[in-house]
């Protein structure tokens, strides 16, 4: 009752300071409106009705200047009239009327300069009256004043008075006295009439500047007129709008005050709404009970998880849904009834007799008096959680059962390297009785003391991001202070919100052990294979010397046959010995890929040289195709290039008995200064049977064994390809039939793809072949090979050469007699079965600028043939850079003179003549061979037997030599020991290896002793030949 009563006050306290503020409001409201009305009413009076006045008395001049500017009009046209003035009654009006406008417009000037009254007569058209007088006053006012030209204006008028009379005396004396000098008289009242018009136009001008001021002043008045009505009309309408404001701004503050109270209202039982739902709906079960245990209510949770409806609930006492053997039941009775709140797990039974497990937060509910009234519980079912943890718990007992029983030593080690944890293996490997040993040890011992580090790797899981360590050990074994080999794995893991290290390693020795007997194992082998090499080699060389020797000597056509087949046997044995090698270093994992800058299309064009003796012998067209993107100069193992690309083409030539074997070179991708090529060797040969691809690259294998006696071979060409093309980083696949001969059953082709990555060397050298280095050329190509002429034609393209081709020598006379700008012809030979010298001449006859190309595989074409007709003859395979030189040669070089500044070539006779070899060769037989080789070559010789009778023969300068071929293998005195003698004498003579030791790796040896080059045993008369013709 009292907080009703003082409510009711406050209410009525308001509501009469509501009323006061209302009559506050209406009394300033009257006054406001009283104010307005005075303030209006003076301002009306004070300066709207005097700007009125002022207006309209410049309106009266206004009107004033616009008779004037009537009787100046009409002045003017009267003193035009004069010359048509012919009797003294005309020139009398006339003068009569000129003086009374002048005298009417020096009046009107003085009331515009002083004020005062016009009276104006105006003609109306009424039947009492022709006219009207209209009374005009001006006053002088303070505001506008006076004009400054109205007073230039009276004396302009008096002028024009003046002028009038002596126009008004020459036309009456003309009039009286008529003479006889008419064109005297018209002149000189002309001259008056310009004088009069120049007076008129001086009038006019300042009448118009009188008239432009009056009119300005007017618009001016007028414009303050309204702005100052504008003004005190704002002033009238702010003071309205402000009352209006505040009226607005009192009543919404009644009407928020008394919203405020609803709403408040109204939120309240929202809340209290919200709060129930939320008890209610809530999936935690919530209950509320009396002191005495017995329920008054539950919620939807507790009816979910018990399975009781509330009805079935309500008014019983809690133990009867409790189990009986609950051993929370008397504690949490005791904690609630002294008034504290208790948290605890209790086992329950649902409506089902299932048990479930809760976890409980009783809190007591005191009253006004501080009092228990009753408690309430919330209550959430763990009986799934508590399943889970015990199934948790269980695995990890298992897991550590695990990681104690496994092979593999298991540690945690933490950031400090030191161990925190240690399974039963690690502490048995490490040479500890027990995991306790094991950690107290690492708190003494320094980890580095103990795992010595021998290699690291690291390997990253791309779908979690863990960098796993791999890494090879020696572990320092505590009873007998040994060394164990050992190979562990490190992971980074998080233990108990700290980072560690989880450690497992396993003991290698003996893997080790086994390795170590493999690698014995394997270099005894290489070294057996190496010696059996050398004793192989030693008298092959001399089978193959004298073979080539005896070739070269006159023959029969038997003997030569049967020398042919020497030679070809031999050939075929050395390529099974370099096969063996080659496997069993790259099987014992002695391969090394050694990359260095190397010229990419001086190599393929090297390859097709190579390869062109074979294609030739058999018939079929070799062809290259290399990207014109490519860079020249590539960054990688150009050796290890050559064998494989030798290794394929081989097998396509060896396999392709009609048709073609083409080289394909593109960029498959280049990021930044790294290329990788896509290469493929194709062949329209016997073909690979599909159920046969896979195991094509397998050693000693070959897609069919019947190929094996057909074609002869070892089987380990491309298994050796696939292990160099991987050890290079690249990877090898093979496809069969070709698609260009999918149709042939006999000839299906194949296709061996391989890509291989490259580094593009940054001192890159100019691309000779560049894009459009020969544009506007136009040429014809005369062949009928399908792949030649796409080739061929990309290639030309390549270079800007706009190309057309044909296929026999009819089409090719037409095109030449339509084409008139062609400049070059390319003529493959294979197209006629005879070509014809008169065919080429008399294309030149239809065009005599044409030049001539011939591709052909006939090595003795020159001498067959001869044609003067054409200009150059290529021998196929056509490599890029000799055709371009060719076609640079014949169209932008042609104006070079014989006088040219290049270095012209020694012939090689002249460089050879009186030069003198030394041959280091303990072999009789070898050095026999040698003898006659060099002999045949031109060359004088000295034989030495051994490395040390070398030395002396050099030291003792009896002799001058230019080169010495050193053998490596020898008694007293090995190659490589005379070399290195020979260097720390300051001898710099080349001396070449000439050696039977053919594993990879002995080049880099004798380099690496002192020699300038290398040739493997057997030697050729050729290779010979060369490497004189290279170091003399």
């Amino acid at each position: 009752m009292v907080k009703l009563k003082n409510r009711n006050r406050s209410v009525k306290v308001f509501d009469e300071s509501i009323v006061v503020k209302l009559y506050l409001l209406l009394a300033i409201f009257l006054l406001t409106i009283t104010a307005i009305m005075v303030i209006e009413n003076y301002f009306d009076q004070a300066y709207i009705l005097r700007y009125q006045k002022i207006i309209h008395n410049q309106e009266q001049k206004q009107k004033i200047d616009k008779v004037l500017q009537k009787n100046i009009l009409k002045l003017n046209l009267l003193f035009k009239g004069f010359t048509g003035i012919e009797h003294p009654q005309q020139l009398k009006n006339t003068q009569n009327d000129i003086e009374s406008l002048i005298s009417e417009c020096l009046d009107i000037v003085e009331i515009l300069d002083k004020g005062g009254t016009l009276n104006e007569v105006k003609p109306v058209n009424l039947q009492d009256k022709e006219q009207i007088t209209e009374i005009i006053v001006h006053e002088i006012d303070e505001f506008t004043g006076s004009i400054p030209e109205i007073r230039e204006l009276a004396p302009k008028i008096g002028d024009l008075e003046l002028l009038s009379g002596k126009i008004v005396a020459v036309i009456s004396s003309n009039l009286e006295n008529p003479v006889l000098d008419r064109e005297n008289y018209l002149q000189t009242i002309n001259f008056y009439i310009k004088q009069s018009e120049s007076l008129f136009s001086r009038v006019n001008e300042i009448e118009n500047k009188i008239s432009y001021d009056i009119n300005k002043n007017v618009v001016s008045l007028n414009n303050a007129s309204i702005n100052i009505i504008n003004k005190y009309n704002n002033i009238k309408y702010a003071i309205l709008f402000i009352f209006n404001l505040l009226a607005i701004i009192v009543t919404y503050y009644i009407i928020v005050q008394i919203k405020k109270v609803i709403l408040n209202r109204k939120k309240a039982e929202e809340s209290n709404e919200k709060l129930l739902q939320a008890v209610e709906q809530s999936p935690i079960s919530i209950m509320i009970t009396d002191t005495k245990g017995n329920i008054e209510y539950v919620n939807k949770g507790f009816e979910e998880i018990s399975g009781f409806s509330k009805e079935e609930v309500l008014s019983r006492n809690i133990d009867a849904f409790h189990v009986t053997n609950n051993n929370n039941s008397p504690a949490f009775w005791n904690t609630i009834q002294a008034g504290k709140i208790w948290t605890g797990e209790i086992n329950n039974k649902n409506k089902n007799g299932e048990l479930y497990w809760e976890k409980v937060l009783i809190s007591p509910v005191l009253s006004k008096s501080k009092t228990i009234s009753s408690f309430i519980a919330i209550k959430e079912d763990i009986t799934e959680k508590r399943n889970l943890t015990l199934s948790l718990e269980e695995s990890i007992e298992s897991m550590k059962t695990i990681i104690e029983n496994l092979p593999v030593g298991i540690l945690i080690v933490n950031n400090s390297k030191e161990i925190i944890q240690a399974n039963d293996t690690a502490a048995t490997i490490m040479g500890y009785k027990n995991t306790k040993e094991v950690i107290a040890a690492s708190k003494k011992q320094e980890y580095g003391e103990v795992f010595i580090t021998q290699k690291e790797e690291h390997v990253s899981d791309p779908s979690t991001r863990i960098v796993i360590s791999v890494l090879e050990e020696q572990l320092i074994v505590k009873q007998n202070n040994i060394s164990r080999s050992i190979l562990k794995n490190i992971i980074p893991i998080r233990l108990n919100n700290e980072d560690v290290y989880l450690e497992a390693f396993m003991d290698i020795s003996a893997q080790k052990e086994i390795q170590k007997r493999e690698a014995d194992s394997n270099k005894a082998k290489s070294e057996f294979l190496a010696n059996m090499s050398h004793e192989i080699r030693t008298p092959m060389n001399g089978i193959i010397g004298a073979t080539e020797l005896l070739g070269n000597t006159k023959l029969s056509k038997e003997q030569s046959n049967v020398v042919s087949i020497i030679g070809r046997s031999c050939e075929n044995l050395l390529n099974i010995i370099n096969d063996i090698l080659d496997f069993s270093k790259i099987e014992a994992g002695k391969m090394k890929i050694e990359p260095y800058p190397f010229n990419f299309r001086s190599t393929i064009d090297y390859l097709m040289d190579q390869m062109s003796f074979k294609t030739n012998e058999k018939g079929i067209e070799l062809i290259s195709s290399v990207e014109q993107t490519i860079p020249n100069i590539l960054i990688g193992d150009e050796s290890r290039l050559i064998q494989v690309l030798i290794n394929l083409l081989g097998n396509s030539v060896k396999f392709t008995s009609e048709g073609e074997v083409v080289l394909k070179v593109e960029v498959s991708k280049q990021i930044g200064s790294q290329i990788t090529l896509h290469f493929a060797v194709e062949d329209s040969g016997i073909g690979i049977p599909k159920d046969k691809l896979e195991k094509i690259f397998e050693s000693f294998t070959q897609a069919d064994g019947s190929t094996t006696r057909k074609f002869g071979g070892t089987g380990l060409g491309t298994s050796i390809s696939k292990m160099l093309i991987e050890l290079m980083g690249g990877k090898i696949w093979v496809e069969s039939p070709n698609p260009n001969f999918v149709w042939s059953t006999e000839n299906p082709g194949s296709i061996f793809h391989f890509i291989l990555p490259f580094d593009i060397d940054k001192n890159q050298e100019s691309n000779e072949l560049q894009e459009g280095r020969f544009k506007g050329i136009k040429t014809l190509v005369i062949d009928n090979h399908k792949t030649n002429l796409l080739l061929l034609k990309k290639t030309l393209n390549n270079w800007g050469i706009v190309s057309q081709s044909c296929a026999d020598e009819k089409s090719a006379m037409e095109i030449v007699k339509e084409k008139s700008d062609l400049e070059l012809v390319i003529i493959d030979a294979h197209v006629f079965s005879r070509i014809d010298d008169d065919f080429v001449s008399k294309l030149k006859e239809v065009n005599e600028k044409l030049r001539v190309v011939l591709f052909t595989s006939d090595l003795q074409w020159n001498q067959k043939y001869g044609f003067k007709s054409i200009d150059n003859v290529l021998y196929k395979p056509i490599k890029h850079n000799q055709l371009f030189e060719t076609i640079k040669e014949m169209f932008l070089d042609s104006h070079i003179g014989s006088s040219g500044s290049g270095k012209e070539k020694i012939p090689f006779e002249e460089k050879i003549k009186n030069k003198i070899i030394l041959l280091v060769e303990d072999n009789i037989i070898n050095q026999k061979i040698a003898e006659k080789m060099l002999d045949k070559i031109g060359l004088k010789i000295a034989i030495a037997n051994n490395g040390k009778e070398a030395v002396d023969m050099v030291l003792s300068g009896d002799v001058t030599f230019n080169l010495i071929l050193m053998d490596v293998q020898m008694p007293i005195m090995n190659g490589l020991d005379a070399t290195q003698e020979l260097r720390s004498n300051h001898i710099d003579i080349p001396i070449v290896a000439m050696t039977a030791n053919a594993m990879k790796g002995d080049r880099e040896v004798c380099i690496e002793a002192g020699m300038n080059d290398y040739i493997g045993k057997p030697v050729k008369l050729d290779d010979l030949a060369q490497l004189m013709d290279k170091w003399l």
